[in-house]
């Protein structure tokens, strides 16, 4: 399996040029995530790419071990409103683990569902509108949150945010509401990262 961005497995901090971080990333997607379903294939390459890092995200996350029934339950991944992965998430986890727990992917329309039960949560750009619901019903529940969604990582909940393409890095961390969720997240997957406190 390929590196993600090449940092995680490394101890050395490269700062790269916007263009060479998008062409990196879109090929690292060609390489993980490829060959793959019709149905993966047909979603954009962005997409695909962040299918992976949600599970690399999780595989770079310590949950406290209430967040699990048993040493044997699986790491859920969840997916929030309108799906834009197609079935990438669930063909790149295929067969792999994080922390030794096979993962699960989950979608859902009400955030209601998903608030219990859940280690990864991507929410949707389609739930704009409820985000302060969402988040406030996630408050300090160990789920790491991720979404593309402006502000996202600034409005003192959400956690992970993947930026634009022509961003210099790929995410921003939002560090207090990880400790809030009770979440360690690993420094390689930091220095990755943009990172910011809450507001």
């Amino acid at each position: 399996m390929v590196t993600w961005l090449h940092g995680l497995g490394s101890t050395r901090s490269t700062v790269l040029s916007s263009r060479s971080v998008v062409r990196g990333l879109f090929l690292l997607a060609s390489l993980i995530i490829l060959p793959a379903p019709a149905a993966a294939q047909s979603v954009p390459k962005e997409y695909q790419l962040r299918a992976v890092m949600l599970w690399r995200f999780a595989q770079f996350t310590e949950w406290p071990a209430s967040a699990f029934e048993s040493p044997e339950s699986p790491l859920i991944i969840g997916v929030l409103g309108e799906n834009p992965f197609g079935d990438a998430v669930r063909v790149a986890v295929k067969g792999e683990t994080a922390h030794g727990r096979r993962i699960e992917v989950k979608y859902f329309r009400r955030f209601q569902n998903a608030v219990t039960g859940c280690h990864v949560l991507y929410i949707s750009h389609s739930e704009s509108g409820r985000l302060t619901d969402i988040l406030a019903a996630i408050d300090r529940k160990p789920i790491l949150t991720v979404s593309d969604i402006e502000g996202f990582a600034r409005e003192g909940r959400g956690i992970v945010r993947f930026l634009p393409e022509q961003s210099r890095v790929a995410i921003r961390i939002n560090v207090e509401a990880a400790r809030a969720a009770h979440l360690v997240l690993d420094s390689r997957l930091l220095r990755l990262a943009e990172v910011v406190p809450s507001q």
